[in-house]
């Protein structure tokens, strides 16, 4: 079951990354939205996550460090309800995989055999999913506008997320979140989170791409599912105990 839970946590990481802030709890929308006058630049970032939503198929490569390292996850997406996760150990090229359709799932270790996961758990996955990349954010958080550039020599527009330091703490230490966007057809490009002075060496990067061969189908090699355990044999009476008759 661990191994379960972890899984869980790596989808609400990875699906979180097509998103931006949430909305503060306890904040209507409406409310917010009265109070704030409407920001072109975040308008443009949330004009740019409803065309990825509104997309049949996507693929999201992301760079980050984990408690094991510097690890690459790559997660396929084909709306509403097809997904696979793939995260490879840099170093160690050690690998996990999860496949979703629909209220099914599986998952496996390395080259192994796929197992399929508990009907809960896939549940709670595709819950997850719908939750973080088909709804939309009513708030995605204040962006400014960078202007047009260049990430991996591609033409991109640049928002950089705008936030205030925490008490005790100046912007010369935080990081900050830069969102890209495709300057031709108006999706996602990328996702980084960055240093100030290490622009070219973000702690986290999602890529953001479009293949047309992509498809998620459900694994062949599946392990047969594990018998059930067998209920405990009932303990011998202790000497001298009398039996349950009476006799």
């Amino acid at each position: 079951m661990r191994r379960f839970a972890s899984a869980l946590a790596a989808v609400a990481s990875f699906v979180s990354v097509a998103q931006a802030e949430p909305i503060p709890l306890g904040t209507a929308p409406e409310a917010a939205e009265a109070k704030t006058p409407p920001n072109p630049c975040s308008q443009e970032v949330a004009a740019s996550l409803q065309k990825l939503r509104k997309s049949s198929w996507f693929r999201m490569t992301s760079n980050m460090i984990t408690e094991n390292g510097p690890s690459t996850m790559e997660v396929d997406y084909i709306l509403p309800d097809r997904m696979h996760q793939k995260v490879t150990n840099t170093v160690t090229k050690a690998s996990s995989e999860i496949i979703l359709i629909g209220r099914e799932a599986w998952s496996r270790r390395g080259e192994g055999s796929w197992t399929p996961m508990p009907a809960n758990v896939a549940g709670q996955l595709q819950t997850q999913v719908e939750e973080s990349v088909l709804v939309e954010q009513k708030d995605i958080g204040s962006y400014a506008c960078n202007g047009k550039t260049k990430v991996d020599g591609h033409d991109v527009m640049s928002y950089k997320l705008e936030s205030q330091p925490a008490k005790g703490e100046s912007f010369r230490n935080q990081t900050y979140r830069v969102f890209y966007v495709d300057a031709m057809t108006g999706l996602p490009y990328s996702n980084a989170l960055l240093v100030p002075g290490r622009d070219d060496k973000p702690i986290f990067k999602t890529t953001y791409a479009f293949p047309l061969d992509l498809k998620i189908e459900p694994p062949k090699d599946i392990a047969a599912p594990a018998p059930a355990a067998a209920p405990p044999a009932s303990p011998a009476p202790a000497p001298g105990a009398a039996s349950d008759t009476g006799k």
